[in-house]
């Protein structure tokens, strides 16, 4: 496995990180794996390590928990998840009680982004790691750095194309047996797209799962949109699609996510 140590910070002391973990949200063992592996060489010492779920969201983990030193917190017993609550308090405790300068969020759910933005607000290098078709739309807003893990079967070995992030993206592929990272390839300059059908085309044929009437993820469908230069580095995917709206509609209306294509 190759590993990519971040830019550094350019300060002169030890640089500590806490890793916070929604295992109800990301709970693929391998892709855990690797993202514990990944992490441990971003800082000289991780402070916190901790996983957040219910009791069988924590036990499809447990194994990889116990081989990287994780502490499990399991939900409270009551009518709603507290998962996302308990995370939240931690990490807020965490960075008040102790000198952390980078803090992963292993979840793709949008309730961490106010999370997220705090901790950035006091000079927290703050990352998100997610599967591809559990994050949010638009990640790279709210987070310094966002990765996506795809696991794909040995007879799946393609890799998952780059996600543009911020001001260091880059994505993970996981194969079954093995792992590597590669990093972003930087975003290519495009000219805005043609108006009225010929930009319809081109947006299908960068996608073309639409055409089937299948849905699509906006963070899938950006990182494809802007591999075929279809899609600046800062621009939002979401704009792009309301640019068509009869050809494309967005779902849910307050917060979409994902993209159909109405035939």
């Amino acid at each position: 496995m190759n590993a990519t140590r971040t830019e550094s910070t350019g300060r002169g002391t030890s640089r500590n990180l806490a890793i916070f973990i929604d295992a109800d949200n990301l709970n693929d063992s391998t892709a855990l794996d690797h993202v514990l592996t990944s992490v441990g060489q971003l800082a000289d010492r991780i402070v916190y390590r901790r996983a957040y779920g219910r009791a069988e969201s924590l036990r499809a983990i447990e194994a990889v928990l116990w081989r990287h030193g994780v502490r499990p917190v399991a939900n409270l017993i009551v009518d709603k998840t507290t998962t996302d609550s308990a995370l939240v308090i931690d990490a807020v405790e965490a960075v008040c009680r102790q000198d952390i300068e980078i803090v992963a969020i292993c979840s793709g759910d949008a309730d961490f982004v106010p999370l997220a933005m705090w901790l950035r607000e006091r000079n927290c290098r703050v990352l998100c790691y997610s599967l591809p078709n559990k994050i949010f739309a638009n990640p790279e807003s709210f987070y310094d750095e966002v990765v996506l893990i795809d696991v794909v079967s040995d007879s799946m070995p393609a890799p998952l194309e780059p996600v543009a992030t911020g001001d260091a993206a880059r994505a993970l592929t996981l194969e079954a047996k093995a792992a590597k990272t590669k990093p972003v390839k930087p975003a290519i300059p495009m000219a805005a797209p043609a108006p009225g059908g010929s930009a319809v085309k081109a947006i299908l044929k960068a996608l073309p799962e639409l055409t089937s009437g299948q849905s699509l993820h906006l963070s899938v469908a950006a990182k494809k949109l802007r591999t075929a230069g279809l899609l600046a580095k800062t621009a939002s995917s979401t704009a792009l699609f309301k640019r068509h709206a009869g050809q494309f509609e967005l779902t849910p209306v307050q917060q979409p996510n994902t993209v159909r294509y109405r035939r």
